[in-house]
């Protein structure tokens, strides 16, 4: 390492020095405080009041019902454009309506597959 940054007065160990934390502290002798906050225990917690367990209907668990919804809520999009093909086509935003028609393609197609699966599932089971 360069001479550069030492120090030339550092012998190398630092004296030590006494601390006592108690020396001039601001808490009394006693170790208590001055201040009286007006309760000598913590309060009370009252036990939790038991609460019976809501009911709740269980999904659909296949999917089905959330591709039926995205692939209509798609659908209405598409036709929701449609009036408005000349004001798109003028900006260059035609690519709404072309992703609204994709995506109800595709939901299409996953709505057959969910309910396909739902068939395999329901024959492996055993509840047909």
């Amino acid at each position: 390492m360069s001479d550069q940054y030492r120090d030339d007065d550092y012998s190398g160990s630092y004296p030590e020095q006494q601390y006592d934390g108690y020396e001039g502290d601001y808490y009394p002798a006693d170790g208590g405080y001055t201040q009286d906050y007006g309760y000598d225990e913590p309060p009370v917690e009252e036990p939790p009041v038991a609460r019976p367990e809501p009911k709740i209907e269980l999904v659909d668990e296949d999917g089905i019902r959330a591709f039926e919804l995205s692939t209509l809520g798609w659908l209405v999009g598409f036709v929701a454009l449609l009036p408005f093909w000349g004001l798109l086509n003028d900006r260059g935003w035609t690519w709404w309506i072309w992703t609204c028609l994709a995506a109800f393609g595709i939901g299409a197609i996953g709505i057959e597959l969910t309910r396909r699966r739902k068939a395999r599932r329901l024959h492996a089971e055993g509840l047909d």
